[in-house]
């Protein structure tokens, strides 16, 4: 009886906590670029992998005191900024990996390659000298073209304030 009691204790213990677990991952979305070729500014919180064949990217670290610090290279300069959280990566076959926390990656460049899981925004502005700047899709939705204008598009829902 004492052993019965005790594993009802546990389980209702534990569906406040699974509950509020599910509710936390409710808001990742996800953001997927292909062969990008423009300016593509990515702002959120989460997991982002990305390549790019030729460019510069500007890689800002929101939260550089926590433990995930973004990893980027292949860059064949790299030089810092004024403000000591950016940093400069210019060059051909440059990787970034970030596996959680805030980022803000601003790409320009060619051959951008990137997939984003989390909560947060894409700023797309397709290159003029292109004539293919690339596709994305958001949160799983249909691929469309990146545009020649500007376009912020959101992906995932926010459950705290800010990205």
């Amino acid at each position: 009886m004492r052993r019965l009691s005790l594993i009802l204790l546990v389980a209702l213990l534990a569906l406040p906590a699974a509950a509020i677990a599910a509710r936390a991952d409710k808001g990742d979305g996800s953001f997927e670029l292909k062969a990008g070729n423009g300016t593509f500014i990515m702002t959120g919180r989460g997991v982002l992998l990305a390549q790019m064949d030729k460019g510069v990217l500007r890689v800002t670290d929101p939260t550089p005191f926590d433990a995930q610090q973004p990893a980027v290279s292949g860059a064949e300069h790299v030089r810092a900024t004024d403000d000591p959280n950016t940093m400069i990566y210019q060059g051909s076959n440059i990787h970034v990996r970030i596996t959680g926390g805030k980022y803000r990656l601003h790409f320009r460049g060619t051959g951008v390659d990137l997939t984003a899981v989390g909560v947060g925004t894409a700023d797309l502005t397709g290159s003029a000298l292109s004539f293919d700047p690339g596709s994305w899709s958001a949160d799983g939705s249909k691929w469309l073209d990146v545009p020649y204008v500007d376009r912020i598009v959101p992906f995932g829902t926010s459950t705290t304030p800010g990205p």
